[in-house]
């Protein structure tokens, strides 16, 4: 659950952007903040994270036809590059986001980093993309080269492995018990636990999913629903799924 001093700022953006038929930004939020506010502002909100597999992104309040113009989000796509053709080690996710913290940012001014091989993209609030071209240098041991770019190339881009698998029932608990080897006791203990969200909430374990649920549990992974798909000769239903991998 989100706090309710974040609450009560997402009901003041809201507010602002009605009263003045204006847009108002919130920071970067997680996935579950994100559905808090979808619940709360409905049709008077978009999110924008750089690329539409983007995890954390900001909420933009408004709509276009109320304000009566549209405007680019207030976001920076950064490339960093190791300077160098041989380098220690590959830098991982982990390595980016100390680097950038450890130059006084906050965590909920930045989105996703994408890493991949030797590159990373970066997705910032527009405000500190000049701080972050002439101050984030090093990264680990390495020289970093960072320049604005206009996207998140597609090879950054998640990988899903498609699957098939056979279930008790369509329950939530049930299906995560089935693609992570979990007992059901386990599953079901995952999602009571809140360490099992369904797009970014929490849900009780006999949620039934539904195509397009987006399921992540803390520890072992996430993968998105895509439906049903018959029943074996046992009774049993074959599901539909993407894996990230």
């Amino acid at each position: 659950m989100v706090s309710e001093e974040f609450s009560k700022r997402i009901s003041e953006l809201l507010h602002r952007s009605l009263s003045r038929n204006i847009y108002t930004y919130t920071p970067f939020l997680n996935p579950t903040a994100q559905a808090e506010v979808s619940a709360f502002a409905g049709e008077n909100v978009v999110f924008f994270g750089g690329a539409d597999f983007a995890e954390r992104k900001i909420a933009r309040f408004g709509k276009e036809e109320d304000v009566g113009y549209t405007e680019e989000p207030p976001i920076v796509i950064l490339k960093l590059t190791p300077k160098g053709a041989k380098f220690t080690r590959e830098l991982t996710h982990r390595d980016y986001l100390g680097a950038i913290l450890n130059l006084g940012i906050e965590r909920d001014k930045i989105g996703d980093i994408f890493v991949n091989g030797e590159n990373a993209y970066l997705v910032a609030d527009e405000k500190i993309g000049d701080f972050l071209i002439e101050n984030l240098g090093r990264a680990g041991r390495n020289t970093l080269f960072v320049s604005v770019c206009d996207e998140v190339p597609e090879e950054f881009r998640p990988k899903v492995e498609r699957k098939s698998v056979s279930v008790q029932s369509n329950r939530v608990d049930a299906i995560i018990s089935r693609v992570f080897n979990l007992s059901r006791e386990d599953g079901s203990s995952a999602v009571k636990d809140g360490a099992a969200l369904v797009n970014g909430k929490e849900v009780n374990p006999s949620y039934p999913l539904k195509e397009g649920d987006a399921v992540s549990v803390k520890g072992y992974g996430k993968f998105i629903f895509s439906g049903e798909g018959g029943t074996s000769k046992k009774g049993k239903t074959y599901i539909e799924i993407e894996l990230f991998i």
